[in-house]
């Protein structure tokens, strides 16, 4: 077993490592993209002819997070069972009806159902993704290959916010702008769920359930697969990862060391949205109390999408080469710069390139703080440890908009600021003074 998951994190970048990131990355990009629309969304329903009460619009909003709330470790459970493969499969198919039927809805109550009910899938896909990318890839390219991924999918959310702000004054067949992202994004869940089945299964997976066999039959076709040639520039230099691979036979089931750990990155996983959800989300409603126009206020948030992509394909080639814990405190301060930045301007120009700074740390923050999540838990138990993580990630963007909204309308935006600034500030706390104690599980990495 042993000299299988060696082959595998000595192997090149092959052909069958490429066709499973470029499914991922599609899959991600309609999670992202559904996510994204909500922060439009809030401007949306701010505004005629929906006008909806601050109470109302926090529970629309949630209804996607409460859904991944309780869809994650559920679907995480079953990928610990059933393979990583097949749950990301299903994950997908769930995805494509129940958005097809939101695109539907006459009224934002039954809307936010089907929200509820495609939150499910929501929640469950990015760190069911990552702990996929993380059994399948080999050990030098982890990084680049996760974060190339992430590229791919950031271009998603701008086409969505687009989409919204385009057809929004133009009712194509009498239809809502706001629409039309969902029809797209399931239509694209359906077909990227059905090819989804021709992946290969993580072998370091099948090790854990017994059947060396298959893993054996996996290893070898990934080895016959076509190497992807890269440039000097791409290939490691020594991984810098905080999770060091070690034998498959190790004390990783030892209580007390998972239990500090899970603890750990749950902490770490909570933290992320009162900051890194908060803001994103209204970012419309403050520029709109600051008087820019909903078209302006939209145009804004769209320009701003696209820095993920470019900063998350620039920094794939860097991230191995850094400590994961070193990366995060960095892309922290990025943000926190930023916050003070939009506070402190009304000029169109600074305004969009705050925001940018802003989505451009959370772009390389949030699969970076997955991917170390998923590096410190044993293979066995990593989709559904770090799903359960993530449903506690989930449960703290459920309460963003319960309780941040109504902060943001009592005491306005200056309160807001307070708050993202304060989030960042426990993350950076928690990551350069509890990240180096963490407990590390012997584990497969």
């Amino acid at each position: 077993m042993s000299s299988i998951i060696e082959r595998l994190d000595s192997s090149s970048l092959k052909v069958a490592h490429g066709f499973a990131a470029v499914l991922c990355a599609v899959g991600f990009g309609v999670d992202l993209l559904e996510i994204s629309v909500t922060n439009a969304l809030s401007a949306v329903f701010s505004t005629t002819p929906h006008s909806l009460s601050p109470p109302v619009l926090s529970w629309l909003l949630a209804s996607v997070y409460i859904g991944a709330v309780i869809g994650a470790p559920f679907v995480g459970w079953i990928a610990d069972r059933k393979g990583l493969k097949v749950a990301l499969c299903g994950t997908l198919l769930w995805l494509g009806v129940t958005s097809l039927l939101a695109a539907t809805q006459p009224s934002p109550a039954r809307f936010g159902v089907f929200r509820f009910l495609s939150g499910i899938a929501l929640g469950a896909y990015p760190p069911l993704m990552i702990a996929y990318l993380t059994a399948i890839a080999p050990a030098g390219y982890r990084g680049l290959m996760i974060f190339w991924v992430c590229s791919l999918a950031y271009l998603a959310p701008p086409l969505g916010i687009f989409m919204i702000s385009w057809l929004t004054p133009l009712h194509p067949f009498d239809i809502e702008g706001w629409r039309w992202p969902f029809a797209v994004a399931g239509s694209a869940a359906l077909v990227v769920g059905a090819v989804f089945i021709r992946l290969p299964e993580s072998p370091r997976w099948l090790l854990t359930r017994g059947h060396r066999q298959e893993a054996e039959r996996i290893c070898l076709a990934i080895e016959r697969s076509a190497i992807l040639r890269l440039p000097s520039l791409l290939k490691p230099r020594g991984i810098k990862t905080d999770a060091p691979a070690v034998p498959i036979h190790s004390a990783a089931d030892d209580g007390s060391k998972l239990k500090g750990t899970l603890a750990f990155v749950m902490v770490l996983y909570f933290l992320q949205p009162w900051s890194m959800t908060a803001f994103p989300l209204l970012t419309g409603p403050m520029l709109l109390k600051r008087g820019h126009r909903l078209t302006d206020t939209l145009l804004y948030i769209a320009l701003a999408t696209f820095g993920p992509a470019l900063s998350t394909f620039i920094a794939g080639p860097l991230i191995d080469r850094l400590k994961r814990r070193v990366s995060l405190l960095l892309a922290c301060a990025v943000m926190l710069l930023s916050v003070g930045a939009f506070f402190c301007t009304d000029n169109p120009v600074l305004l969009t390139s705050a925001i940018l700074m802003f989505t451009t740390g959370v772009a390389v923050y949030t699969p970076l703080m997955t991917t170390y999540g998923a590096e410190l838990i044993p293979v066995a138990r990593r989709a559904s440890l770090t799903t359960l993580a993530w449903a506690g990630n989930r449960l703290a963007a459920v309460l963003v908009p319960l309780s941040v909204l109504p902060l943001f309308v009592a005491y306005g935006a200056s309160a807001v600021g307070w708050e993202v600034t304060s989030a960042l500030i426990a993350s950076v706390l928690l990551v350069a003074l509890s990240g180096r104690k963490a407990a590390i599980c012997e584990c497969i990495s």
